[in-house]
């Protein structure tokens, strides 16, 4: 009989596992402050549950077990521990306030383990990167010499994360992996033919064993997109490209502008629909530069957050200037090394630089700055729509 009730028990107890999952532990010396435990959800995060930490520090939170991985954090300020919930019943964080996501414990979940080993591996590069771009800052580097340490910098990150994700690449620490970034940018690069590999690992594992989720699907585009956009660097290396001149651009939508970053990652003009975008032809290696990039800041500042982007494309022919020069700038920082035999200068009929031009939320084409009297004005209006 005893056998029998046992046996019901962890029936019952394995049923409530499938079913949920918790989220529990510590915070010591946080007394008063409020702890958050929030979904990272493809759409952005979202606020599930939150408490206010007493004496003792200890929190538990409870939410509905996910059909396949997925990604939560807890957080207390501006500080956040990454978590990943697969299979796991239970997973226990242990830390402090004061070192709330450098120095916390995990317990029951090796995969969210992983996650802070790959969480804090991201820090360690983003922090050296940092303190070599300050050294380019305050002239103790070259610029040359800068370049170099940032992509070897980059490059370890890289060769740590690839174990973790031909470990196990159905994994939620594979996924993961994939898109930390370095300030905006991603760390892997889709549309490069060493990095396509992993992201095509990863999107075949998760297609067989996740097939339905959301995640599978964003990540196989993801990953046919990159590996599309390689195709196309092959065959334009094999015939020249052909331009497109178009003159009569107050009515037509998104041109096909796809230029790669400081990374080598490409981004494309129309993967900012939905925003209103100021696309900006420029040189950083002019007299005006330093003047028009001040100008873009205090426009990207009075802004940002509001549906508003700045896609800048350099025209520069020094591809290390431009690269520490693009370094920190907070918006969508582009080159065509073809510089000012690129076709999209024709494409736009640009006559000479600096140009830019309004593009409204649907990709419409609205004016160029010689029609624009009131800059701020302008966006304020194409926001409002």
């Amino acid at each position: 009989m005893k056998k029998l009730l046992f046996a019901c028990s962890l029936l019952l107890l394995l049923t409530a596992c499938q079913d949920r999952f918790s989220v529990e532990g510590c915070v010591e010396n946080a007394e008063k402050q409020t702890l958050y435990f929030e979904w990272q959800s493809l759409e952005g995060t979202q606020l599930l549950d939150s408490v206010v930490l007493k004496a003792d520090g200890k929190f538990s939170f409870k939410q509905a077990m996910p059909e396949s991985p997925e990604f939560y954090r807890l957080r207390l300020g501006k500080q956040s521990i990454p978590l990943a919930v697969d299979s796991v019943c239970q997973i226990v964080i242990k830390t402090d306030s004061a070192q709330f996501n450098t120095n916390y414990l995990v317990e029951g979940s090796l995969q969210t383990q992983y996650l802070r080993e790959l969480f804090l591996l991201q820090k360690q590069t983003l922090a050296k990167f940092d303190s070599i771009d300050a050294l380019w800052v305050s002239g103790k580097l070259k610029r040359e010499d800068c370049l170099a340490q940032m992509l070897a910098c980059v490059e370890e990150y890289k060769t740590e994360a690839t174990n973790y994700i031909y470990n196990d690449p159905k994994s939620p620490a594979a996924y993961y992996a994939l898109y930390q970034r370095l300030h905006r940018y991603l760390i892997f690069n889709p549309s490069d033919k060493e990095d396509s590999k992993l992201f095509a690992a990863v999107a075949t594992s998760w297609e067989l064993f996740y097939p339905q989720a959301k995640r599978t699907q964003n990540l196989k585009q993801l990953t046919l997109s990159g590996l599309a956009d390689i195709r196309k660097q092959r065959e334009a290396e094999a015939a020249p490209q052909q331009d497109i001149i178009i003159n009569e651009i107050e009515y037509l939508s998104y041109f096909p502008i796809a230029l790669p970053n400081i990374f080598g990652e490409k981004q494309a003009l129309s993967d900012l629909e939905g925003k209103v975008i100021l696309l900006d032809f420029t040189a950083y290696q002019t007299d005006y530069s330093a003047a028009r990039t001040l100008q873009m800041r205090e426009l990207y500042q009075q802004f940002e957050g509001r549906g508003f982007e700045i896609y800048q494309v350099s025209l520069d022919t020094d591809e290390h200037f431009w690269k520490t020069s693009a370094l920190n700038l907070p918006w969508v920082c582009v080159r065509d090394s073809r510089s000012l035999a690129s076709p999209y200068l024709r494409m736009y009929n640009v006559q000479q630089i600096p140009t830019f031009f309004l593009i409204d939320k649907e990709g419409h084409l609205v004016a160029r700055d010689e029609t624009i009297k009131d800059l701020a004005k302008e966006i304020v209006d194409l926001l409002r729509k």
